[in-house]
């Protein structure tokens, strides 16, 4: 999750000003209610594309989701999700975290950690769930994710109700196309190297204390479409500590050049002309630099930023039906 010389060219003074100020959206939302980043993106000779910026949690009953990306799912031809969870049975999931996600038998994190991390390791996980020995055994990439998800249960969020969740139930008859399979995500943390993996690992652990107010502060940068702050939650570490450009590299922006060509082959396919595909990513994806938006626009694709009017229009078949206060 810690996860533009084009941008200025996409949103013009006018368009800024129609995104509202976030708090104020904020404010005016119900507590599952939400006005996320979404952009259209066209100029191709296959199909168009209505890619919604996702974040993996949600409330126990889910989020509500405008009126404008509910009709833009009704009006799509397939749905197009980073990764679907759906595609493997979760005892194969399962089987593939615990041979990614655990040392060889006599290896253990204490004796190749340096005595500070294994120091914040201790200090950390001594009011955790996560017993002290059973982390000892994991690899850095899994112990990290998993006291990243005991703070987002503590902070009442689930993982199976985030947005690729949540319009996959949606999707009815629609074609579901994954850009990542379950199987090459955990493969592909499993294998990061070692490097890599304990700088994720030291960033989770330096920000234990406030990965609750990260969650909220992340949540709700989503809600309101901030993508300011959503830049700085995710980027920080970035640009603050050059020795995070290996994770980063790794985590996002590797990652984004290769699902940028997956959607160019859809926004050029001549099959799918006159189509419309819409787009779940994880909004880490599509803002800040080398983001999928940054790179297809970049290559001549029409990029437009939704706007929270738009958010709350109604639409059937393409036309405005009604607006949503």
């Amino acid at each position: 999750m810690r996860g533009l010389a084009l941008i200025a060219l996409l949103l013009s003074a006018q368009g800024c000003a129609s995104l509202g100020d976030p708090q104020a959206v904020l404010d005016e939302l119900g507590p599952r209610q939400t006005l996320p980043l979404a952009w259209q993106i066209s100029g191709g000779t296959g199909a168009s594309l209505y890619i919604l910026g996702s974040i993996h949690l949600g409330p126990a009953r889910g989020w509500e989701y405008p009126p404008g990306i509910i009709g833009a799912l009704e009006d799509s031809n397939a749905l197009v999700v980073e990764v679907n969870v759906n595609e493997l049975p979760s005892e194969t999931i399962q089987q593939l975290i615990g041979h990614y996600g655990h040392l060889p038998p006599g290896r253990s994190l204490k004796r190749t950690l340096s005595p500070v991390t294994w120091a914040l390791i201790e200090e950390s996980l001594a009011e955790s769930s996560i017993p002290l020995n059973a982390a000892n055994r994991l690899q850095p990439w899994l112990l990290s994710n998993l006291i990243i998800m005991e703070a987002i249960r503590r902070e009442n969020y689930f993982a199976d109700q985030g947005t690729e969740d949540e319009f996959i139930r949606r999707a009815g008859a629609r074609s579901i196309i994954p850009l990542e399979s379950p199987a090459e995500q955990i493969a592909f943390l499993g294998t990061l190297p070692r490097a890599t993996q304990e700088l994720y690992l030291l960033d989770t652990l330096n920000h234990y204390g406030e990965t609750g107010h990260f969650v909220n502060l992340y949540v709700n940068a989503w809600r309101s479409g901030d993508e300011r702050e959503l830049k700085k939650l995710i980027f920080d570490s970035y640009v603050k500590d050059p020795s995070f450009e290996p994770f980063f590299d790794s985590i996002i922006f590797d990652r984004n050049e290769r699902m940028s060509k997956q959607l160019k082959v859809l926004l050029d396919a001549d099959q799918h002309a006159g189509e419309s595909v819409f787009v779940i990513l994880g909004v880490a994806h599509m803002i800040g630099e080398r983001s999928i938006r940054e790179t297809l626009a970049a290559q001549g694709y029409r990029i437009h930023r939704v706007t929270r009017s738009e958010l709350r229009r109604v639409y059937r078949n393409g036309d405005v039906v009604a607006d949503h206060p």
